[in-house]
């Protein structure tokens, strides 16, 4: 039977002690937790339960942040089922982070890596159980070798996945009802969106470098079908000065950068590890097919277009785990769109961009319609201008003077799409036990209001 954590938020006072307890039994210091309380209605709203959750990292069954890590750093501890982090490993890419739904794994931003719960492995193996199920004061979290069919969290603000999370946790039978004063109005003010929408924990400012990184390599994918194509022949230099240009700002997002090498082990899982393996093989590629130019068969321009093309899909798909939407590759901000809408507007090929073009402009308008392009549900602030320079003046010059479009114009549709890279990182969110009890409540708060 799997060791688990087990919790009865009815017994939870919220006290931190379990918080304090894996502070010093793993030397984090007093600003650092391993393990975080979650108080679900916070706020206390009228109606709702209203109980705290004490969680870590679940040593899930099928663990998604051992799957996602493209350094292979993450293993399973034979005897105490303990999904362990090897630092030594660690590239601090924070993509275990991204892809866990419980928000275990934590950036240490002193050591340049990735830290997490080690379910107290050292203590299991002298007989102890973990120290933060020890110093609970209120017998709310304990610790125990469970069967699976006992196992599960069906409880507001848990994020419910199929990873197999070795946690048992009781229903919560407190609730907080109403005050006899309390009106619908009131109940209504406490659903305003700017109240009880989560904000992103992914902006621009943080993640800037892979935006910059992402970018540049659809402009790298869309320059080289160009010149298969023959609409233009890139210098090989230029090339591979943009394509190292982008990979700088790749490891520069890194918290280990000398431990680089290590990202594309994971090529069986990781689609980070994915999109390093076919951006390596498209930049080198490129560079050996522009110089030898016809000296090569057809055959290599298009493999390394491939390439490029599996780069565009890699970098998209790594973004699943934080994308609110169905699909990434579907995204109008997307970079297998941008580089196929531009390779489209650089060939003169109506098929190619109008393709690309009409699903960005479907998935701009389908996101316009619904009226939650920002993370406050807001309207997107640079949909207009990038309307106007993406499509509207590249469409505009295609039926004025058709093709080649003018230097002008391809600038403006890269300044474009540019602008559409920006609100693509603007609704990307990350999720954990946090965002979730805000959603949940939410849900709840509208549901009673109405």
């Amino acid at each position: 039977m799997p060791a688990a954590f087990v919790f009865d938020p009815n017994r939870c006072t919220g006290c931190q002690a379990c918080e304090l307890a894996c502070s010093i039994e793993n030397d984090l210091g007093p600003d650092r937790s391993w393990r975080e309380v979650v108080t679900f209605n916070d706020g206390a709203a009228p109606g709702v339960p209203r109980f705290h959750l004490s969680l870590a990292c679940n040593h899930c069954a099928e663990p998604a942040c051992m799957y996602a890590c493209p350094a292979l750093a993450y293993e399973r501890d034979a005897e105490s089922g303990a999904v362990l982090l090897d630092p030594d490993r660690c590239i601090g890419c924070r993509y275990c982070a991204w892809a866990c739904p419980y928000g275990a794994p934590r950036f240490e931003e002193a050591h340049g890596i990735m830290g997490k719960c080690t379910f107290c492995s050292h203590r299991l193996k002298d007989g102890l159980e973990p120290a933060c199920a020890t110093l609970c004061p209120t017998g709310a979290l304990g610790f125990a070798n469970l069967p699976l069919s006992e196992l599960g969290a069906p409880i507001a603000g848990f994020p419910q996945t199929d990873l197999g999370p070795s946690i048992r946790i009781e229903p919560a039978l407190r609730t907080i009802h109403p005050d006899p004063g309390t009106t619908r109005n009131e109940l209504a003010e406490s659903v305003r969106p700017g109240r009880i929408v989560p904000s992103p924990a992914i902006t621009l400012r943080s993640e800037w470098s892979l935006a910059a990184f992402t970018f540049l390599t659809a402009l790298l994918f869309a320059g080289f079908v160009g010149a298969v194509g023959g609409a233009l022949r890139p210098s090989p230099a230029v090339f591979a000065a943009v394509a190292a240009l982008a990979a700088a700002f790749s490891l520069s997002h890194l918290g280990r950068p000398a431990r680089a090498w290590r990202a594309g082990l994971n090529l069986r899982r990781s689609w980070l590890s994915r999109e390093v393996a076919a951006f390596g093989a498209f930049v080198a590629g490129g560079v050996v097919v522009l110089a030898l130019g016809d000296a090569v068969g057809s055959g290599a321009w298009r493999g390394v277009a491939l390439a490029g093309l599996l780069t565009l899909v890699s970098a998209d798909q790594v973004y699943r785990p934080v994308y609110p939407g169905s699909h990434p590759l579907l995204d109008g901000g997307g970079t297998l769109l941008t580089g196929l809408y531009l390779a489209g507007l650089l060939l003169g090929n109506p098929w190619l961009a109008g393709m690309a073009g009409s699903i960005k402009l479907l998935s701009e308008g389908h996101r316009a319609l619904r009226g939650s392009t920002g993370p406050a549900h807001r309207p997107a602030a640079l949909a207009i201008p990038r309307v106007l320079l993406g499509f509207a003046l590249p469409a505009a010059a295609w039926i004025a003077s058709g093709t080649p479009l003018p230097a002008w114009v391809l600038l403006g549709a890269i300044v474009g799409e540019a602008l559409g890279r920006i609100e693509f990182y603007r609704r990307l969110r990350v999720r954990s036990p946090t965002l979730q009890a805000r959603a949940d409540l939410a849900r709840e708060l509208v549901r009673i209001s109405s």
